[in-house]
């Protein structure tokens, strides 16, 4: 018997990106894109049995979190906001990768993307690649200083391996990119790609936490 425990990728099948955009306010600025992205597919094809709750339900409820609040926002960001959900991140990376190479942004740039992928599980954040890039790292560390006070540790991501995040095919095209995750409050047992990895292991108030400071950090950019 072979067991395999690598990603694979199945050419044959079919996944969905879905998008959503909030024009900037600045006349100026409106032309550059900050993106706010989570993959929203899991290993397994039944929610019953893999429900995916920590990876990564609580990415795209984060996503959403940050949609809904500048959407009703009376203080518009100034640059152009696109919420992106990825589709065959756990097939291997297809979904960001097929938007880094196929952009729909009418001449606009990306500037910058904050990623969150397992964010639903701790008490402590993680932001992979922070250190990469002080001038993005610096809108999350105000945010978390003046309102949320949060442990949030920045770390270095030299990203030469295989793709293992979305972030990673931003960083590769030269955009600053930080992907947020989460970890403190153990469980006791693994639940990543397990069956175990479900609703009632999720600590929403670290989700509530993370829209905040990225809402505030988007403001503030």
């Amino acid at each position: 018997m072979t067991i395999k425990n690598f990603t694979e990728h199945h050419p044959e099948g079919v996944a969905y990106n879905v998008l959503g955009m909030i024009e900037g306010s600045d006349p100026v600025l409106k032309n550059e894109v900050v993106v706010v992205s989570a993959h929203l597919d899991h290993v397994g094809k039944n929610p019953l049995l893999v429900p995916g709750a920590n990876d990564n339900a609580s990415g795209v409820a984060v996503v959403l979190g940050v949609a809904e609040a500048l959407a009703k926002s009376p203080v518009k960001p100034k640059r152009t906001v696109v919420f992106a959900l990825f589709g065959a991140e756990e097939q291997g990376v297809k979904g960001s990768e097929f938007f880094i190479k196929h952009p729909t942004l009418n001449g606009k740039k990306i500037v910058a993307c904050f990623n969150s992928d397992g964010v639903g599980r701790g008490n402590k954040i993680l932001a992979i690649a922070g250190k990469n890039y002080p001038s993005l790292w610096k809108y999350i560390d105000f945010a978390n200083r003046e309102y949320i006070h949060r442990v949030i540790k920045p770390i270095y991501f030299s990203n030469i391996a295989r793709p293992r995040l979305d972030a990673a095919h931003f960083m590769w095209a030269g955009i600053p990119t930080i992907s947020f995750s989460t970890y403190g409050i153990p469980l006791g047992f693994s639940n990543y790609h397990k069956s175990t990895d479900r609703p009632e292991y999720i600590t929403p108030e670290i989700m509530e936490d993370l829209a905040q400071l990225l809402y505030m950090a988007i403001i503030k950019m």
